[in-house]
């Protein structure tokens, strides 16, 4: 019953009427909904604004453009961005790379279930799932729950994104029950998250942000195998709770040992829902490698701020036309709608959202592959706004991912300052590194700054370094600044200067 509750939630969701009159529709509704707020008075922007005047009198922002008004809303004042005070706020990576609040209100919360859940329930329906069990990304609490200095909750459950109505079936199908995600120590978060999911042979479905979070908890299960195993055969007790023993779970994982089979853990695994474009394309195969009789999926792009893309049901991922209003910008800075996207061409993401981010630059760079009836079909390229720039070069997360897209493992470029400038390659793969470093010198060379400062002796050569586990210290050093664990992605060019000499401490 509970996965046809889900489906059910889910197709009572879904809007057939065209793009434009999805997008209009959604617009109207939040400017009526957010009138009394005093961002929209002040710009003088009506409830029956057109798309003209909307764009005429609302600037492009982006996160630092919109930090005093958030920081107005998180002193407790109302009626800032959107009508009232939020539910709570989320805590997400920022720009330079420091950490910035979104507040969500309950209007924000149903954008997201009408991407989530039309999208969980043509999963039900293709892969005919009528029993078995799912894993959703709990991600642990790291820290105690907190609260701005005028007491809005900063965080939300993982369950808050799916809405009341299928709380109870999402938590009936739950492989791991919620409780886990209080959890504030990662090592017992992992431990119970893995007890959970050995003892339950009928996993159906995995949904995760962002791959990483999933080879992680496998690289763990290997290095735990023995507390895992005393655990299952005797039971124990974690955050409080009793943990009882499980000897089937026991044997399969005592076969998984000897054969690295992850079918022999969950040998009804239909389908695994993550992320798979541009930096996290690499971690999307090598999960697939782990997890061989599943079908993977990619996810749509999601960030904190916002959903903008879903797959549908042929795991394409279109626009997610009724969770907010979209705009891109071209290569020449032009603002389109999502009807007028071209294919082939990229764009940098704009969204309006009922959260008060009103015509918010995201930084995100998508591109169109077509149209699934006149929904257009984006994939994600690369973090536009994130830059690395030593002496002019000006280096682009999307250009540097194509410079190391045949790279497997984590990869990741930054630059140094320490002595003459030049750029640094992160690498947990053993390679032949004056090969590889000419082969990846040779790409960047194709952008004609970099070329240039080489040539001329303002940057030095490429340098490559090996350095063990740099994913794990990733995870933990971002998680440790308050990013949820299932929300951490990996980049290929980071900006953060303080990072190298956190690697440069592994180095072998």
């Amino acid at each position: 019953m509970a996965w046809q509750t889900l489906y059910a939630q889910g197709a009572k969701l879904k809007v057939t009427n065209s793009l434009r009159q999805r997008q209009e529709n959604w617009l109207q509704n939040c400017l009526q909904r957010n009138q009394p707020c005093a961002y929209l008075q002040q710009l003088g922007v009506k409830a029956d604004s057109s798309l003209a005047d909307f764009r005429k009198r609302l600037p492009l922002v982006d996160d630092e453009m919109l930090r005093p008004w958030i920081q107005r809303i998180e002193q407790g004042v109302p009626n800032v961005l959107f009508d009232g005070l939020p539910l709570a706020f989320e805590q997400t990576s920022g720009t330079s790379g420091g950490s910035k609040r979104i507040p969500y209100t309950a209007h924000s919360l149903l954008d997201f279930q009408h991407a989530l859940l039309p999208w969980l329930s043509d999963v039900i329906a293709a892969f005919k799932i009528t029993s078995g069990c799912a894993y959703w990304a709990i991600s642990p609490a790291t820290r105690p729950a907190t609260k701005t200095p005028s007491g809005i909750p900063i965080g939300l459950p993982d369950a808050a994104y799916l809405g009341e109505a299928a709380l109870h079936a999402f938590i009936d199908v739950s492989a791991v029950p919620p409780w886990v995600g209080s959890i504030e120590n990662v090592p017992d978060w992992s431990l119970a998250t893995l007890y959970y999911l050995l003892c339950r042979a009928d996993l159906v479905l995995i949904s995760v942000w962002s791959p990483t979070f999933f080879l992680m908890l496998l690289d763990t299960l290997a290095q735990q195998y023995a507390v895992l195993s005393d655990l299952l055969q005797h039971g124990g007790v974690i955050a409080g709770q009793i943990l009882p023993p499980d000897t089937a779970a026991l044997q399969r994982l005592e076969c998984y040992r000897l054969n690295r089979d992850t079918r022999i853990l969950w040998p009804n695994l239909k389908l695994v829902s993550c992320w798979a474009d541009a930096s996290s394309q690499p971690y999307f195969h090598a999960l697939q490698q782990r997890l061989p009789h599943a079908i993977f999926q990619p996810k749509g792009l999601l960030a904190t701020e916002g959903i903008a893309t879903v797959p549908d049901p042929q795991g394409k991922t279109v626009l997610a036309a009724d969770s907010g209003f979209f705009e891109f910008l071209d290569q020449q800075g032009e603002a389109c709608f999502a009807w007028e996207l071209q294919q082939g061409k990229e764009y940098e993401l704009v969204m309006t959202t009922s959260g008060g981010l009103y015509r918010y630059r995201t930084g995100d760079g998508v591109c169109c592959d077509g149209y699934v009836g006149d929904l257009p079909v984006l994939h994600f390229v690369g973090r536009q706004g994130l830059t690395t720039d030593l002496v002019g070069e000006k280096l682009t997360e999307p250009f540097v991912t194509a410079c190391l897209h045949d790279l497997v493992g984590f990869r990741m470029l930054m630059p140094s300052t320490q002595g003459q400038p030049r750029y640094v390659l992160i690498l947990d793969q053993k390679h032949d590194i004056e090969i590889l470093a000419q082969t990846v010198e040779n790409r960047l060379s194709e952008n004609p700054q970099y070329d240039y400062a080489r040539r001329i002796g303002q940057l030095d050569a490429l340098l490559v370094l090996h350095i063990e586990q740099p994913l794990a210290l990733w995870i933990r050093r971002k998680s440790q600044n308050g990013i949820r664990l299932g929300d951490i992605k990996v980049p290929c060019l980071c900006a953060e200067t303080d990072w190298l000499s956190t690697f440069m401490e592994q180095t072998t």
